[in-house]
């Protein structure tokens, strides 16, 4: 299997990725970055965008390559699987639980590493609100490692205005040792709710 790019190289690429987002956007809004926590956490984030992971990774100054799990259809060739690895992606079967996802997930927060999660799964319009996949919730509280909640601005036309929040950091809380279906479901909607409240929408 590729294997990641070097810290180094990581930190190279985030720069040019942070002045190419510039360019395309000159009016960047990034607030609460100090409540992403030092140690590993999930973060979570509303998806409208295919460059949505190098938005919140390039402005998240994370102190390791974080990793971004992704659907598997992007992983389409040779070329892109090489990239997509190299960034820190790693495939996802939305359709079904996908145990080798969820063991890179966890072996990602074992390893220091924190995890990039897009809980709705598809690019969601402006305005419009799709029921989010619970495997986020179940992964952070499966390692009890924090969620970091983060809104990013849905419509982004060329060199208009970006808002991007991370909020601060919460633990799933359930009533038994092991949650349930629902309740991890309940959690991931209530989560969803709050990171688009961040961005003023109800």
């Amino acid at each position: 299997m590729t294997s990641m790019c070097s810290q180094g190289s990581y930190r190279v690429l985030l720069i040019v990725v942070r002045i190419i987002l510039r360019i395309m956007h000159p009016v960047i809004r990034v607030e609460g970055l100090e409540n992403l926590p030092e140690e590993p956490a999930v973060i979570c984030c509303n998806h409208s965008g295919i460059l949505d992971p190098a938005w919140v990774l390039a402005w998240a100054k994370l102190p390791k390559l974080a990793r971004t799990m992704a659907k598997k259809e992007i992983f389409c060739n040779r070329f892109l699987t090489w990239f997509f690895t190299k960034v820190g992606a790693f495939p996802v079967d939305r359709g079904s639980t996908d145990i080798s996802a969820i063991k890179n997930a966890i072996q990602t927060l074992k390893g220091g590493r924190s995890l990039l999660i897009f809980p709705e799964g598809t690019r969601i319009r402006k305005g419009k609100k799709s029921e989010p996949h619970s495997g986020a919730m179940l992964i952070a509280s499966r390692m009890q490692v924090p969620i970091v909640p983060v809104y990013l601005s849905a419509k982004r036309p060329l060199f208009a205005p970006v808002t991007l929040k991370f909020g601060k950091a919460f633990s799933p809380q359930f009533a038994g040792s092991k949650p349930t279906g629902e309740e991890l479901q309940e959690q991931s909607l209530a989560m969803m709710e709050r990171i688009y409240a961040m961005g003023g929408q109800e």
